[in-house]
């Protein structure tokens, strides 16, 4: 029989800066021979391993089967490393064997069994803690994220708002898609229009629309996520993510131009050391329908090539009448050894989606004359023939060295590509009080695009004047390449169309006929390319200092083929991004900081005398307080922001560019203002909470509130608990509640039409592990089935009271 291998249980050195160790620990990682502040809770024998690797700078080796179903006792006070290990293993039946910093766990011998085979130990890399992966651990927050610096660093020593949102939380919670996962992080607002496959669901914070996203630490143009507009995330499927760790404010030195709101860092899961697989079936309301097959191992007696596959299949009606859609993913990755130093990782998706629906809003709330309309959240404007079909494909390439413990380069390549070869769609944008069209489309179109991404990093630790510091280098670029379909397009405005009974009477035109046919289409290309730098400098044991900056170079440019009319041709060098960040350490759990951070966003309009209005620059300011106890398995944080443009383009009144378009000035200080309150992790053990309060408001340079829309004030909050009494069982719930919001967009006397009061949406859930192998999942969600809508001045509503179950067996 095959011995079982061993693991490196997850380190990050660096964490342990700010996880509340003494002094001369918080400045550099003390050797095991020494005596360090070690405080672990009462938990599983495999995470209280863990998290000793991460206190004391260990490299911890164990077979996962050897401490499956051991619960460590709790341990505290001032220790060596041997001692601690020497407790933590007590009465386990376990020993441990120290090399330096490396740490080999195994089974005592006995002497009926002296002379038979050992455990043979394998070294594998500790990426798991380092680079913030979450899978397995059970917890509501993460050791570790580069998401905002390129750094792994704590979240107590990341100067911004930063939440993740972690594998245990999407299983727990069911959050079956991107955007579901990014809607619970704190002060984010999702205005969702029409279904889930081919509706819309546009994702804003702090006063402004998420364009930025990183997959697996490396930045990404949003089209190689979302459709066109940057909308459609709510049909990537979750199955093959480990976490998303979102962001908050200005995040220019990774990712280049967007706006000054979030990036989202989407984490795919990795290959394991050892074999393990699960299954999962989904039934819910709707007939919803769901499967997700998940398998990942080594591949060859070393554990040298390890390697993963996940394939998911979704599929449902919904609340909206006539809707039907499902989507299906496969996810293979390689991890493969090349030596000991370095690891070569091969990644490769494929999804497809379908639905009969291509909506971005729902049926009007008012007639024209501003009366309200009858309709319920069951009506659509869903036509019978409507159609989305959509099919992305995404490989990638990284190559990691580790030249020593401190120092690692990564290369990354990447290229994804997305096919709509047909999308035939409809939507009523104005109602007469006969209930007939004043105005509305119907349109049929395709189109695809590629997206290239390439990012080089060096990142590493040195030591400068007595202390250890740490520093990123590197240059990311991407090429966004979008072309519709030739002779494909075609658009009719039906005017005076009965709709009878909240079902709009579409009848379905003669594409071929309305279709121009002289072989048209318009190429869009968007290529960006950038160097950053960014160093964390250890000014003293309890003041770090991080100062960073990106030099990039951005270009757009529409063409007209075929015959290669270039109709708008902008580029950008050289725009500097500054970072800067400070915390300070008021006490082993407390630290204060502060940061300032830019974006930049190119923009397409022109001032009377025809040039093109210099980017819009995008800033956050944020200063703020967090903490963490029992060694990173509780964070919180308070954190006040402002963040603004300048720049930002608005009508000069009466004036035309001399192409005779309409003239813009850029105008300075419009921004948001707000402050929030976050909770993540562990409170005790069993009980696991992740929520916050935020309070945010956006105005213009006159003080004017914008984005009337979006809530001022959002308090999200899940958790779940194990019984102690009753093995096996977990019960959670959780509430989102935000305040009033409207659609600014019309006139005082009938706003209260177009008005979405507070409300509150409760969720509850149950999970029952019958052993360990099998367990059920049940999620009620909208408990109280509370009506609201999602756009106010549309019938697009939020899901009304369903019901989830999914039962798993993992092997």
């Amino acid at each position: 029989m095959r011995q079982p291998r061993l693991i490196l249980a997850p380190l990050a050195i660096a964490t342990a800066l700010a996880m509340g160790l003494n002094t001369p620990a918080r400045a550099q990682p003390a050797a095991p021979a020494g005596v360090f502040d070690v405080s672990i809770a009462p938990q599983p024998l495999g995470q209280a391993l863990n998290e000793l690797a991460r206190q004391a700078g260990l490299q911890l080796l164990f077979p996962p089967a050897l401490v499956a179903g051991r619960i460590a006792p709790a341990i505290s006070g001032t220790l060596t490393a041997r001692e601690a290990l020497d407790r933590l293993l007590a009465g386990s039946g376990l020993v441990a064997t120290m090399a330096g910093r490396k740490v080999t766990v195994r089974q005592a011998p006995s002497p009926s069994s002296s002379t038979g085979p050992t455990l043979a130990a394998v070294r594998v890399t500790a990426d798991a803690l380092r680079d913030g992966l979450t899978e397995s651990t059970g917890a509501y927050t993460t050791g570790t994220t580069n998401a905002a610096t390129g750094m792994n660093l704590s979240l107590r020593e990341t100067p911004q708002s930063v939440t993740v949102i972690t594998r245990q939380r999407m299983d727990d919670q069911g959050l079956k898609s991107l955007t579901d996962a990014v809607e619970q992080t704190p002060g984010i607002h999702v205005q969702r229009m029409g279904p889930v496959i081919g509706g819309y669901q546009r994702i804003y914070s702090r006063g402004y629309a998420v364009d930025s996203y990183q997959i697996d630490g490396v930045p990404t143009s949003a089209r190689a996520l979302t459709s066109y507009d940057y909308t459609g995330t709510a049909s990537l499927d979750a199955a093959i993510y480990d976490s998303v760790a979102v962001v908050r404010g200005a995040t220019g030195l990774l990712t280049g131009a967007g706006d000054p709101s979030a990036s989202a860092n989407v984490m795919r899961k990795r290959p394991t050391n050892d074999f393990q697989g699960s299954l999962e079936l989904g039934l819910g309301r709707w007939d919803q329908r769901r499967a997700v097959a998940d398998i990942g191992g080594p591949l060859n007696v070393a554990g040298s090539l390890r390697g993963r596959l996940v394939a998911a299949y979704d599929e449902s009606e919904s609340w909206y009448d006539r809707y039907k859609g499902d989507r299906h993913l496969f996810y293979g990755v390689l991890d493969a050894d090349l030596s000991e130093k370095t690891t070569l990782t091969l990644a490769f998706e494929y999804a497809r989606e379908k639905s009969n629906a291509l909506e971005n809003q729902g049926l009007n709330a008012i007639y024209t004359d501003g009366t309200p309309t009858p309709f319920s959240r069951h009506d659509s404007g869903i036509p019978e023939w409507g159609l989305w079909d959509q099919k992305r494909q995404a490989a990638s390439l990284s190559l990691e060295h580790r030249f020593n413990d401190d120092w690692q380069v990564r290369l990354n390549y990447g290229h994804s590509k997305r096919e709509t070869p047909v999308v035939k769609r409809a939507y009523v944008n104005g109602i007469d009080p006969g209930n007939t069209t004043s105005w509305g489309v119907m349109a049929r179109t395709g189109y695809e695009s590629d997206v290239d991404t390439l990012d080089a990093r060096l990142s590493g630790r040195y030591t400068l004047f007595g202390k250890r510091h740490d520093l990123v280098a590197g240059f990311n670029a991407s090429s966004y390449e979008y072309e519709n379909r030739p002779d494909f397009f075609g658009i009719e405005f039906p005017i005076g169309m009965p709709i009878v009974n909240g079902v709009p009477q579409y009848v379905e035109p003669d594409w071929d006929a309305i279709t121009a046919k002289n072989g048209s289409y318009t190429r869009e290309q968007t290529k960006e390319s950038g160097l950053y730098l960014a160093t964390r400098l250890q000014a003293s044991v309890n003041l770090s200092v991080i100062l960073g900056g990106r030099w990039s170079n951005w270009h757009y440019k529409r063409t007209s083929m075929p015959g290669g009319n270039v109709g708008d041709d902008r580029k950008y060098s050289n725009e500097f991004t500054p970072y800067a960040g400070v915390v300070y350490d008021l006490t082993k759990q407390i630290s204060v900081y502060g940061s300032y951070t830019e974006i930049f966003k190119p923009q397409s309009v022109k001032d009377a005398s025809g040039d093109l209005l210099d980017p819009e620059q995008g800033t956050n300011r944020e200063l703020g307080l967090k903490a963490e106890w029992f060694g990173g398995r509780l964070n919180a944080s308070v954190a006040m922001f402002k963040t603004g443009k300048d720049n930002l383009a608005v009508e000069d009144t009466g004036k035309t560019t001399p192409d005779g378009n309409q003239a813009y000035i850029a105008k300075d200080d419009t921004g948001t203002k707000g402050w929030e309150v976050e909770m993540a992790g562990e409170l005790m053990p069993g009980w696991n909470l992740q929520g916050g309060y935020t309070r945010v408001i956006s105005r213009d340079s006159d003080g004017k509130r914008l984005n009337t829309i979006r809530p001022i004030h959002q308090f999200k909050l899940f958790s779940t608990y194990a019984l102690q009494k009753i093995p096996g069982l977990t019960l959670g719930g959780g509430i989102h509640w935000q305040s009033k919001i409207h659609d600014d967009g019309y006139a005082r006397d009938i706003r209260q039409h177009v008005t979405q009061e507070s409300y509150i949406v409760v969720n509850l859930m149950a999970r029952h592990a019958f052993n360990e192998r099998l367990s059920l999942i049940v999620n009620l969600n909208n408990a109280f089935n509370k009506t609201y809508r999602t756009n106010p001045a549309f019938h697009d509503y939020g899901a009304q009271r369903n019901l989830y179950a999914t039962l798993k067996y993992q092997f």
